[in-house]
């Protein structure tokens, strides 16, 4: 291994920060040597006492690919001193001393051994990409070394070429050690061009073969997806097509590893090869022999949408971090040419990092691993950027669905696993699929379930064909020519992984195998797993068939894929794009409405359903099924309970507001006496009789009387007043009459009700029947409003001051009264009047 690598000059420094403390933070820029370097420099230090190195990468093809680098340097076969460990494969021996893992492997490594006693220290490769089970087994090791190695603690170093070193910093509390310059020269290329996202493409084949005439080496061309690369590609066929020498290669993540690993293969002059990547060849993975770098500046990723609970795939501008990593590439091993379509002004204005996968992602896998740990609170551990609440309580719905956790018996969701989802937790997959295996081993399909778990987890084989999941493993069964993406050999293989997976599965008591020979029908192994995502069609248009899904959400397929034709089906892979108005669904499965009622009926919930039709005035009542939020079947209800008729009724009621009650001018007098009350009674003895307040309280006051209410007519012979009243018990009853009188005696000896729906209590009399009163009455201290009335009852004043009244204003409708009501008392001096309802002629005989 070449002594000119910059990072060989920070060697000692290391060595002196991991003798002398358990934690160190190297930055180095790319083509530095970090990932071959540091491993084998520490492999001899006391501290490691015989034990290992376990180093993480973030990616199955860069794990494998650094740890055969590893091997090479010290011209040792794999498996020897150094070893790997990867989702199905590796190797490694009893002499192993640095393991090369993927995150996942590390979080099953802590699960089986929390103290990790047989491991000195771990090195986090490539943190920048900020991974979702990286950051998870960062946060776990940090509480593993805590809680087991308090005489002995493991040892972390993070690395990477571009960090954010103030947060790691700050919860590893030691500084970076920075490793500068590379091992080659690059010169970066700017085109100072303004494009749009669908534009950039054709930039790129530019770029390319212009790179492709004047300079020598092999290409690497960084792009956002697939779609870009098989546009890219058809592209440069086109163009560069009759080269003899020239390969065009794909390399991204649903390549097989086969495939992938023949793409960084070494080529030898005059052979080139243009490597057209997603961001899989960013960090780490060195592809031998490229000295031109074509960067997109494009970048893709799964933002999963707690909303939704679907991801969509999201296309951004990279970071600068990223696009260093891709310069990077570059000068591996020797100078090296980087082109951007952009400027070097805007380089400078692109976001420094990308969003740590922790933020945007479905954290359910995560979740799970953490209940199985023994964590029950989202900030319980250390966490260098916590998990957003919302993705962590949608993680615990889904779990809870899946029945992987167990029932609380509070309204708070509690993080212990059940016994299925032990079990669940132990096969270290992605949850759906745990219990798609389960459910596959329990029914007698395991072969079924490998095979579905196949298809998920390795990618569509198909490219823009329907959505029928069952056409996918009649190919894989080899029943069906259609040309697949990638060989039909590589998911045979990962088919054989998944099988061999099942085989390992021992069915806990509870979950015995049901009797009977299996019947191999797809839904009755697919909908435990995916209750959540049977749909209905509620929607069918020329082009698209729109569907709603158990949880609620809206996803749509073409109407000319056969799975429309399905009133029902299970989506098994919905999402879309960022900015679509509503996912798609890529994968699906007719479903029969009988197999989930005779099949699955503990997935149901039965509702009595009652709801007031205004048409017909009337209650409508129905005992439906539902899964999740979707309505399976109906049949009328003949006898609805009691309590079941009020709360419909209620609903009605504050839906369409209380004028559906059936007031008159004695109950509504009596509610605005009752909210006098309330408002201006400091004793606070009376409930409110507001709108808000009585819709509110609906079951307490007006419930006790909807029992039999299921039609308008019944409704309508509510006695509202008496309703309203009983509310009280009897001594409030006798003091609102004491202090809030419905009815008044007048001076003329008369009395006369008070109306106090207006907005201050109005008392409504003729006004000869006030003569000698000169004090305004009061209510609870309220002055009440006097409204004197003709003899013809029509209004003559309103006043709160009768005094005043009698001496200003009186000898003016005296005067414009007594001609037009000449048979009533009309004297001059009405204080020293008598009060009177009478006319002069019946005073006169009185």
């Amino acid at each position: 291994m070449s002594s000119e690598l910059p990072i060989h000059s920070l060697i000692p420094q290391l060595k002196n920060q991991l003798l002398h403390h358990h934690e160190a933070i190297l930055e180095a820029a790319p083509g530095a040597g970090k990932t071959t370097v540091v491993p084998l420099a520490l492999m001899e230090e006391a501290w490691l006492k015989g034990r290992k190195i376990i180093m993480l990468e973030p990616r199955r093809l860069a794990a494998k690919a650094a740890a055969k680098r590893l091997a090479d340097g010290l011209q040792e076969p794999l498996g020897k001193r150094v070893g790997y460990r990867i989702r199905h494969e590796g190797k490694e021996s009893s002499q192993t001393q640095v393991l090369v893992v993927t995150e996942g492997v590390l979080t099953r490594m802590l699960h089986d051994d929390p103290s990790l006693d047989d491991i000195a220290l771990v090195i986090f490769d490539e943190f920048h990409e900020r991974n979702l089970h990286s950051d998870l087994a960062f946060a776990l090791c940090l509480q593993a070394r805590e809680l087991y190695r308090d005489e002995d603690p493991l040892k972390l170093l993070v690395m990477s070429a571009t960090l954010d070193t103030e947060a790691l910093e700050t919860r590893l509390g030691c500084p970076t050690l920075t490793s500068q310059g590379r091992s080659f020269p690059i010169t970066t290329h700017y085109s100072n061009k303004a494009l749009k996202t669908f534009q950039v493409t054709d930039e790129v084949v530019r770029l390319t073969c212009q790179a492709f005439n004047e300079e020598t080496g092999n290409i690497l061309v960084f792009l956002p997806g697939q779609k870009e690369i098989r546009q890219v590609a058809s592209q440069l066929q086109q163009r560069l097509g009759h080269e003899p020498n020239l390969s065009i290669l794909p390399l991204y993540g649903e390549l097989s590893l086969k495939e992938q690993e023949a793409v960084i293969e070494p080529t030898t002059a005059p052979h080139r090869k243009i490597v057209l990547a997603t961001a899989i060849a960013q960090t780490s993975l060195t592809i031998d022999g490229i000295r031109v770098v074509i960067d997109s500046g494009l970048s893709r990723e799964a933002r999963f949408d707690a909303n939704t609970a679907t991801t969509r795939l999201h296309t951004r501008r990279a970071t600068q971090a990223e696009t260093i990593q891709r310069m990077g590439r570059a000068g591996r091993t020797e100078a090296g040419i980087c082109y951007r379509w952009w400027s070097e002004g805007q380089q400078h204005q692109l976001a420094p990092q990308a969003q740590p996968q922790i933020e945007i992602s479905d954290l359910s896998s995560v979740v799970m691993d953490l209940a199985k740990w023994g964590v029950q609170e989202r900030l319980e551990l250390d966490w260098i950027t916590p998990p957003p609440n919302s993705h962590w309580q949608q993680s615990i719905d889904l779990l809870t669905n899946l029945q992987a956790l167990e029932q609380s018996q509070t309204s708070q969701p509690t993080l212990e696993l059940s016994q299925l989802g032990e079990q669940m937790s132990n096969l270290g997959i992605e949850p759906r699929l745990a219990r798609l295996l389960l459910d596959g081993k329990q029914n007698g399909d395991s072969d079924l379930a490998s095979a579905i778990c196949t298809i998920l987890s390795e990618g569509d084989p198909f490219s823009n064909h329907h959505s029928d999941v069952s056409d996918r493993l009649q190919w894989l069964a080899g029943h069906n020519q259609t040309q697949g993406k990638r060989p039909r050999q590589s998911y045979l293989k990962a088919q054989q992984q998944w099988r061999a997976r099942s085989q390992t599965i021992h069915l806990a008591e509870s979950l015995t195998p049901k009797m009977g020979k299996s019947n191999h029908d797809l839904s009755h192994v697919l909908v435990r797993a995916f209750a959540d995502r049977i749909a209905q069609r509620i929607q069918q248009d020329a082009d698209k068939t729109r569907y709603k899904l158990a949880n609620g959400r809206m996803a749509s397929l073409s109407s000319l894929d056969p799975c429309a034709q399905s009133e029902w089906l299970i989506a098994l892979d919905i999402g879309g794009h960022h900015g679509q108005d509503e996912d798609r669904i890529f994968l699906a499965y007719p479903l029969a409405i009988s197999t989930l009622t005779e099949g699955f009926a503990d997935l149901l919930t039965v509702k009595n359903h009652l709801a007031w039709s205004k048409k017909d005035g009337r209650l409508l009542s129905e005992t439906q099924r539902w899964i999740g939020k979707l309505c399976l079947d109906k049949q009328k209800l003949s006898a609805p309970s009691e309590d079941d008729v009020c709360q419909a009724v209620c609903q009605y009621i504050r839906q369409e507001g209380l004028s559906v009650l059936p007031w008159n001018e004695a109950s509504e007098q009596l509610r605005a006496r009752l909210q006098f009350a309330f408002i201006h009674d400091k004793q606070n003895l009376w409930p409110e009789y507001s709108d808000t307040a009585l819709l509110t309280n609906l079951e307490e006051w007006l419930g006790p009387y909807l029992g039999k209410a299921t039609n308008q007519q019944v409704i309508n012979k509510l006695p509202l007043a008496d309703i309203l009243i009983n509310r009280l018990d009897w001594s409030l009853q006798s003091l609102l009459n004491k202090t809030v009188p419905a009815r008044i005696t007048v001076p003329s000896g008369a009395s006369h009700a008070i109306d106090y729906c207006e907005q201050q209590p109005t008392l409504r009399v003729k006004l000869q029947e006030m003569f000698g009163y000169t004090t305004s009455p009061t209510v609870l201290n309220q002055i009440v409003r006097i409204e004197l009335l003709s003899p013809g009852q029509r209004p003559l004043a309103v006043t709160q001051d009768l005094a005043f009244f009698w001496r200003e204003a009186y000898p003016e409708v005296r005067k414009e009264m007594r001609g037009r009501y000449p048979k009533h008392p009309w004297p001059e001096d009405p204080l020293k009047a008598e009060a009177t309802a009478k006319t002069n002629r019946a005073l006169r005989s009185s």
